[in-house]
Formats: structure tokens, C-alpha cells, sequence
């Protein structure tokens, strides 16, 4: 059966205007603003999380035989996604605690980022950056050890810049104890940022260079070679790429060395053998191979088509830039399989708000009722004037101030200077 939401109208005196104030019941039964009930709002956003609105909401018709506007549809699921957005964020900035006894025997992980581009309004577009973290089985377990041994993967994603991702990935990063895993691999393209990126949050990581990305330079490195006048065998690339597997960088680059100097300066050979060249620790394919880590980022590729591309890159789709984040906070959620927990961050966030709100209301209230009554209460009362004493004049000649007397009595506090036999004590003061 569902809950009518019910409203109260108070008045606070004849005088002044009726407002609506908050009901108490309404946070006592999980109420939610508009007409749906919380649990027909939830399966609301849940579904448009994954479809788009409109078919979301004919989804919702067919299952519960609730009409609802694509814009209602809309309007509710982006504001979920911003509570939730906002609860990560807190969640994210909080002091790190340094918790006790958390290993879980040698659990190894797989760490891997990337970018991908979703359409804005007015043609633009803009960049999301994902985080893909999973667990690393035996190296046996499969009989190409480069493939199938990364599972139970999570994401994280928004679109920000470089360093605001590096500090708001810090919620995923505790949600799966990376910090807490005895060995942990990074496979990445090379890009500085994303260095940069686990030196923040876990320095130790095995840092792997994506094998299709050495790949791509290595071809580009050949054929811009060809163009320019170099001879290779034939197949050269077919062959190369076996023997950086299995071998490793050593020899490419020893064949590099021999290109003539001049020819090393040009344009499209010195970009590509310059990134080989850095990156030549993160090339060695043998030793990660043998030790069972994966040589390609192909977790964080099919997250960038999971997490964003199925839901923000529809056809025809273009969002608004201060959308993108709530609903990248939804998916998350959905890809994690964690939408129970992500859809009650975003109601305690909500309760948080309104809180906020009510105690909001409440002082302004109070201080307008305060100054409709007598506006020069919420003046500062003027200090009284302090007594001047002339340059020079005596003592004796300042009026005397009022006896200091203890509590509940007349008698005059021994503090003062009467008692103290001060010059200023009056002569008679024993006659009295």
C-alpha cells in the first residue's frame, strides 16, 4: 500500500503568513519528495541508471503499472546521482584511520585507469577518467597467464581533472583494502598522471606498461622508419612483437641505437622512440609473465565501455557538464553491484541536507520574529562611558566607587582598599 505524503500547515500568529513546516513523520517513515513511494522511487532510478528515460519509464508502466514523465524521470535520478556524488566526496575527504590487523592472507591485486570521452551539449566533449581494481588468481590457473585472471572487479569514475580524480578515487581505494594487499600491479598506457596517480596510493605497485600501447608506438616507430628510408626484414612488426613478449625491450632498443643520428631526430621517430625509451622498465614482459601479472589493460577498457560509454554514449545522447558526475555516481554503484549501499548513501545524505535546512529555517525564523518585535535587540547595547582622570590630579580627589561587598552581605570585601589601609580609606570609617 503507499504512504500519502501528508502536510502541515503552520501558523505562527494571526498576524503573519501560513508556511508549510516539516512533518517529523515524514523521516520517521522513509518518505521521499513527490508523490512515489521510496521503494517505487528507488526501482525508478535504478532502472533509469541503466536505460535511458524514457524507456525507463515504460519499463517502470509495465512492472508496476506507474505513469511517470521522461522529465520527472530525469529530474529524480540526477538528483539521486548528486546525493550520492556528494556522499562519496565526504566520504573520500575523511582522515584516513589506520586500521589494525586487516590483511587477508596474500591477496594480490590488479590496479589499471583510464580515460574515455562522453558528448556534451553544444557539441562538446569531455573527458571521464575510471579506475578498475580486481583480484589477481594463481598464475596457474589459466593456461595464457596474461589473460582470464583478474575478477571481481569494481570502478570508480568521474570527470575531473587528474589530481581532483587522484584524491576522490582515495573511496574505491579504501572500499577494496588496496593499501592492505601484500602485492599490488598498476597496467597503465605510461601517462605521467597516472604515475603520479599510485605514487599517491601505493608507491610499491609493479608499474606495467599496457602491451597494446608498446605495441602501437612499436609500429608507428617501424613505419615512420620505412617512410624514411630504413630497410627492415620482412614482417618486421609481425616478428617484433613475439620477441618483445617474450624477451623484452633490450633488443629493440639496441636496434634503435643503430638508426643514424640524424634520422633519430626526426619527426615521428623521436616521439615514439623517446616514449619506448622511458618506458623500457615497464616492458619487461618476461619477468611480469612468470610472475603471473597481467600485461594488459584490458579491465579498465571494457570499464570505460561498461561504466560509461553503455549509458552516457547512447545514440543521439548529449549531457550537461554538471549531470555527468551524478550519474557516473549511479553507475558505479549498479557496475559494483552495489546499488543497495549506493541508493542508502544517497538518502542519509538527503536526511543530512534536510537537517541542514530545518536548523537553517528555524534561526531565520527566530530572528526575524526577534526583530519584527524590537529591531534594536539585535543591536549591540552601547558600553558605558569610562570615568577620565585628569593629568596629574591627586588621588584623593577621584570620587570614591561604590564599596565592593561579598555575596549576600554589606560588609565590604576584604580586597578592598579600605581594608587594605589604603590613603584613599576615609578617616572616620572607624566611627561608622
Amino acid at each position: 500500500m503507499e504512504v500519502k505524503r501528508s502536510h502541515f500547515i503552520a501558523c505562527m500568529e494571526p498576524a503573519q503568513t501560513v508556511g508549510r513546516a516539516f512533518s517529523p513523520l515524514d523521516e520517521e517513515l522513509a518518505l521521499l519528495p513527490g508523490s512515489l513511494a521510496p521503494r517505487q522511487q528507488e526501482h525508478l532510478v535504478h532502472l533509469a541508471s541503466c536505460l535511458p528515460f524514457a524507456t525507463a519509464g515504460e519499463m517502470l508502466a509495465q512492472l508496476l503499472g506507474v505513469q511517470v514523465g521522461e522529465e520527472t524521470i530525469r529530474r529524480l535520478t540526477e538528483q539521486a546521482g548528486r546525493l550520492a556524488e556528494a556522499a562519496q566526496t565526504a566520504a573520500a575527504k575523511e582522515p584516513w584511520k589506520e586500521e589494525v590487523n586487516q590483511r587477508r592472507g596474500p591477496i594480490r591485486l590488479a590496479t589499471s585507469a583510464d580515460g574515455a570521452y562522453v558528448p556534451l551539449i553544444n557539441g562538446e566533449w569531455a573527458e571521464v577518467r575510471t579506475l578498475a581494481i580486481g583480484i589477481i588468481g594463481s598464475p596457474h590457473s589459466s593456461k595464457n597467464p596474461s589473460e582470464n585472471l583478474v575478477s571481481d572487479l569494481s570502478y570508480f569514475s568521474r570527470k575531473t581533472d587528474a589530481e581532483t580524480f587522484t584524491q576522490l578515487a582515495e573511496v574505491e581505494m579504501r572500499q577494496r583494502h588496496v593499501l592492505d594487499a601484500e602485492q599490488v600491479c598498476a597496467v597503465t598506457d605510461g601517462a605521467d598522471w597516472l604515475q603520479h596517480f599510485f605514487d599517491v596510493h601505493r608507491t610499491d605497485a609493479v608499474r606495467i606498461l599496457d602491451f597494446p600501447h608498446a605495441a602501437e608506438h612499436l609500429s608507428a616507430l617501424l613505419e615512420a622508419g620505412e617512410k624514411a628510408g630504413l630497410r627492415f626484414p620482412p614482417q618486421m612488426l609481425k616478428r617484433s612483437l613475439p620477441i618483445l613478449k617474450h624477451r623484452g625491450p633490450s633488443w629493440l632498443l639496441r636496434l634503435a641505437d643503430r638508426f643514424p643520428k640524424e634520422l633519430s631526430e626526426q619527426d615521428g621517430i623521436r616521439e615514439h622512440l623517446g616514449y619506448l625509451r622511458k618506458r623500457e622498465t615497464l616492458m619487461d614482459y618476461p619477468h611480469f609473465r612468470a610472475a603471473g601479472w597481467p600485461i594488459g589493460s584490458g579491465m579498465v577498457e571494457s570499464a570505460n565501455k561498461l561504466v560509461v560509454q553503455a549509458r552516457l554514449k547512447g545514440a543521439g545522447m548529449h549531457w550537461a557538464g554538471h549531470n555527468v558526475n551524478p550519474m557516473l555516481a549511479l553507475r558505479n554503484g549498479v557496475c559494483n553491484e552495489r546499488w543497495s549501499h549506493t541508493w542508502q548513501l544517497a538518502n542519509q545524505q538527503r536526511h543530512q541536507q534536510t537537517r541542514e535546512h530545518r536548523k537553517l529555517r528555524a534561526q531565520h525564523h527566530r530572528l526575524t520574529k526577534l526583530a519584527s518585535h524590537d529591531p534594536l535587540l539585535l543591536e549591540s547595547p552601547p558600553r558605558p562611558p569610562q570615568p577620565t582622570i585628569p593629568h596629574g590630579a591627586p588621588l584623593h580627589s577621584i570620587s570614591a566607587q561604590p564599596a565592593a561587598t561579598l555575596p549576600g552581605s554589606s560588609r565590604p570585601s576584604p580586597h578592598h582598599p579600605w581594608k587594605r589601609g589604603s590613603a584613599c580609606a576615609p578617616r572616620n570609617f572607624a566611627k561608622i
